[in-house]
């Protein structure tokens, strides 16, 4: 063989070679320009991204090319908020809420409640080797997982009111959260006996502060869908009884948090 000429295994490292470079240098391209459409989200500026990207959800069909992009994100982050956990504590821009400190029904706090079916689904979430972040009031800023869920429950003077009611941030911040809703709503209208409360949504959950990253320092991420829940009545009876067994609600707020999880292919 003549001195200096390539054999086929040098020619193949470097093909190989030329091939990895131009996928790193796409790949980083891509990194670029969704880190760039998630900078113009967060700060309200118009995103001539969505022209490329667009904003419906995509969702990695492929069983292993959906495990490698898991694998590379890491275990599933779900952050679950103790509705008004911590209201005194509120930082200076949401000192307004420092009093907020939630519903209040015959001998039962509404933070007491949150907090039982918050530690109930977190314990089954943990079990499935997702990383849980039990937030109080005040929601790190810039929060980013995952998922956010924020667990309440109500009270009425009505002592008839009751139901179940949830909502996102208005207009949606991102495309997943619409799916996040949706799937929650379904797995707690199913497998809970509490009927749908939606004409009570109130004007606090659409404009929900800890979701409101235009306006609060100390927000969800615009990229990190976000939920909203009120799980019943403690002024109602039949509400009240399904409220002190936290595990049937977790239950259902699991069931949701998984078939949302798995639309998206992040399962």
């Amino acid at each position: 063989m003549t001195e200096g000429r390539a054999t086929p295994r040098k020619r193949l490292r470097r093909a190989l070679g030329r091939a990895l470079l131009a996928l790193s240098f796409l790949w980083m391209l891509l990194a670029a320009a969704f880190a760039a459409r998630d900078y113009v989200d967060a700060n309200g500026f118009p995103t001539p991204m969505r022209v490329l990207f667009g904003d419906e959800v995509r969702v990695p069909r492929w069983k292993p090319l959906r495990k490698l992009v898991n694998a590379v994100r890491g275990p599933v982050r779900v952050g679950l908020q103790v509705g008004h956990l911590g209201a005194a504590e509120q930082p200076d821009e949401l000192a307004e809420l420092r009093y907020s400190t939630g519903a209040h029904w015959d001998g039962l706090d509404e933070v007491e409640a949150n907090h039982a079916i918050v530690a109930a689904l977190a314990a089954r979430l943990r079990d499935r080797g997702f990383v849980v972040d039990v937030l109080p009031a005040t929601v790190p800023p810039r929060y980013r997982a995952d998922v956010l869920l924020s667990v309440h429950v109500d009270a009425s003077p009505d002592q008839r009111r009751s139901g179940y009611k949830s909502a996102h941030f208005v207009p949606a911040r991102n495309p997943h959260e619409v799916l996040l809703k949706l799937h929650l709503d379904r797995a707690v209208l199913r497998l809970t006996p509490l009927g749908d409360d939606d004409r009570n949504v109130t004007g606090n959950m659409l404009q929900y502060y800890a979701f409101n990253n235009r306006r609060y320092r100390h927000a969800a991420h615009a990229r990190t869908p976000a939920v909203i829940v009120e799980l019943g009545y403690l002024s109602n009876p039949r509400d009240r009884a399904l409220i002190e067994q936290p595990e049937v609600l977790a239950l259902a707020l699991e069931a949701g948090l998984l078939s949302y999880l798995e639309e998206v292919g992040r399962l």
